[in-house]
């Protein structure tokens, strides 16, 4: 297996049956607590773990279809962690008895100075900031969404002690790829 590849299996139930040995280590580099660890992952329903209502709904229109047997391409995403950009590709497939195998791998990632933000072990304050699950971006009005850093200084971030918490949403060309993902394909003769 590779590496960079992170792959769990989820049952026709949507309950996680397994995770990559790699697993982890991924989730010790994002400082994801015990809440992640493969023994507190495996046996939960995936949604558990999938944040916002649409990012959701997303997932699981595409599990249906996979399951329905349209094998989507793959789909870009990111997964940052505080002082890095991580490029990955999701593909998901399926296996019998409605069994799906996700797989994430890591195209390249980016070194960048810390964002506050990201960090979980950060103050938080009651306000609210939509992050787009798929490319991490800000949404800063109804159409606009910006990256993270200029998010920041939009914002006004730097100049506060208490981060808001993040929510999670889709903006439009992020939602719009991974939809497209699924559709059927032209016959190439």
């Amino acid at each position: 297996m590779n590496k960079e590849a992170f792959i769990y299996r989820i049952d026709s139930a949507d309950t996680i049956i397994s995770v990559s040995d790699n697993w982890q280590i991924f989730a010790d580099e994002n400082a994801w607590d015990g809440f992640l660890r493969p023994e507190n992952v495996v046996g939960q329903k995936i949604w558990k773990f999938i944040q916002g209502i649409e990012t959701q709904y997303l997932y699981q229109e595409l599990f249906k279809r996979v399951r329905e047997g349209i094998s989507p391409q793959a789909i870009p995403f990111r997964c940052d962690s505080p002082s890095e950009r991580r490029y990955l590709e999701l593909l998901i497939k399926s296996l019998p008895d409605g069994q799906i195998e996700i797989i994430s791998t890591i195209l390249r990632s980016e070194s960048r100075s810390t964002v506050k933000l990201l960090a979980v072990d950060t103050a938080r304050s009651n306000d609210f900031i939509t992050v787009c699950s798929m490319c991490k971006m800000i949404k800063v009005s109804a159409e606009k969404w910006i990256e993270i850093e200029d998010g920041l200084i939009f914002f006004k971030l730097f100049e506060t002690d208490e981060m808001p918490q993040l929510t999670h949403g889709l903006c439009q060309p992020c939602c719009q790829t991974a939809q497209n993902s699924t559709l059927p394909r032209p016959d190439i003769d």
